[in-house]
């Protein structure tokens, strides 16, 4: 069990990556720690059920008060937190003029603000520990721009920009920061942006094209890399961005 012991947060881990993640951690002996602003204590007793070690904690990442009660909680439980994996966010698939300020806001809130909130709280931490392991979980389009994803877009390459420089602040304090960037994944996310499209079928088939490996990833298969970055097999890797999106960025 290569993260046997490690205490570990999980944000956005009801369901898609985040819940991969969690239950790939649980197995490798992490005590896992779920959070999301939706009820998960169902997914998280089906991990417990499953013999893995896990706690779930209702939190908005956007709220500061909610995040340093998180923390707070895990500190209280365990003393120490090993890994944190930034996974929380949505989307928005507009383009900028039709972007109201309140949906940018709110944007910008979950998928930048929630990671620089709990990146706040976990690394005075690790830096008392004298080690720690922060994944931030990006996006293909955090590298590359896409049509009608402007805000996300941004969102995504400050979650991208934000791994590099907090990698680079905190080696000395022998904390790794690094980032993965998923491309499509069958997730509850991709569903409803297939089903808000205006022809769902047509859709999928243009995101399929647009894949040099022709499929759209498990959600599995993106924990297995935020795994590796989690485990001492990455012990030489810090401010790493890791396309994980089956060579759409390639292109």
């Amino acid at each position: 069990m290569i993260l046997k012991t490690k205490v570990t947060i999980i944000t956005g881990a009801k369901s898609g990556i985040g819940l991969a993640t969690a239950r790939r951690f649980a197995s490798q002996g992490a005590r896992v720690i779920i959070s999301d602003i939706q009820e998960a204590r169902k997914e998280t007793e089906k991990i417990k059920a499953n013999g893995g070690e896990a706690f779930f904690y209702q939190v908005d990442v956007s709220k500061a008060q909610e995040v340093t009660a998180l923390f707070e909680e895990v500190i209280k439980m365990f003393g120490r937190l090993d890994i944190l994996v930034n996974n929380a966010g949505i989307e928005l698939a507009k383009r900028i003029p039709e972007t109201s300020i309140e949906e940018w806001d709110h944007l910008m809130d979950v998928n930048l603000k929630g990671v620089f909130l709990c990146s706040k709280a976990a690394i005075p931490i690790m830096k008392r520990q004298g080690v720690g392991v922060i994944i931030n979980v990006a996006s293909e389009l955090g590298l590359v721009g896409g049509s009608e994803v402007a805000a996300y877009c941004a969102s995504k390459g400050g979650v991208v920009q934000l791994t590099k420089a907090m990698a680079i602040d905190h080696a000395s304090d022998h904390i790794r920061v690094n980032c993965v960037c998923p491309g499509p994944v069958e997730t509850p996310l991709l569903t409803r942006i297939l089903a808000a499209s205006q022809d769902p079928k047509e859709e999928k088939a243009h995101i399929l094209e647009s894949i040099p490996l022709k499929r759209i990833a498990k959600p599995e298969e993106i924990a297995g890399v935020i795994l590796f970055l989690a485990s001492e097999e990455s012990s030489f890797m810090t401010g790493a961005v890791v396309a994980v999106d089956g060579g759409w960025s390639a292109r």
